[in-house]
């Protein structure tokens, strides 16, 4: 599947990167990350990739240039399961993991291989708590997220919004078609009824200009 799979030193002793390609597919690129709070077996934390760069671009994100194509379902839980094979995790010892699709790509526009990775990744590791971390694009199947949540108990939401102005959040997130902050506020507080989870919300903080 992988013609190439790279672990890169870090600085921080309780972060893994990882850097997953295949040759002859325009230099499809995925990356992943491994963190363990202190131990693995205390709190294990993944973020992988459901996308080869990514069509939103993020101002602060350099995926954001190099849109290649999106991940199978396949590709996506293949890097899970390296990461874990590679550092000889016993899942069964896992107190507390948690596998996020965060790392390059927006989740959300390669839905139809995501909901199927995450019901082959609810089976492998029935414990973890699987994160789908979006920066809100505007898509029709916003009420097939919300079944597929619901009948998921696993199954977490997190809006990357960054900004707390639709004019501020619309510089540093270019892309047109996303939900602007009203609706994102409107579809999770849906979602928190549907399912009886609050959705999360990735905020930026930096210094006032």
């Amino acid at each position: 599947m992988w013609d190439n799979i790279k672990c890169i030193d870090s600085s921080n002793e309780n972060v893994f990167k990882y850097v997953f390609s295949v040759e002859g597919q325009k230099g499809a690129v995925a990356e992943a990350v491994l963190y363990k709070y202190p131990t693995f077996e205390e709190r294990t934390v993944i973020c992988c990739s459901t996308q080869s760069g990514c069509p939103v671009g993020c101002r602060f994100c350099g995926a954001g240039e190099f849109f290649i194509r999106s991940f199978t379902a396949e590709e996506i839980v293949s890097q899970v399961d390296h990461l874990i094979k590679d550092k000889n995790i016993d899942v069964l010892k896992v107190q507390k993991g948690q596998i996020m699709f965060m790392s390059m790509g927006e989740p959300l526009l390669n839905l139809k291989n995501l909901f199927e990775a995450i019901g082959i990744l609810e089976v492998k590791y029935p414990n973890w708590s699987l994160l789908i971390s979006t920066t809100a694009p505007e898509m029709p199947h916003y009420r097939d997220l919300l079944v597929f949540s619901s009948l998921h108990n696993s199954v977490g939401l997190q809006f990357s919004i960054h900004e707390s102005t639709d004019e501020k959040r619309n510089k540093l997130i270019p892309f047109e078609k996303k939900l602007t902050l009203r609706e994102i506020s409107k579809f999770g507080t849906g979602w928190a009824k549907a399912t009886e989870r609050n959705p999360y919300f990735n905020y930026c903080v930096h210094e006032k200009k």
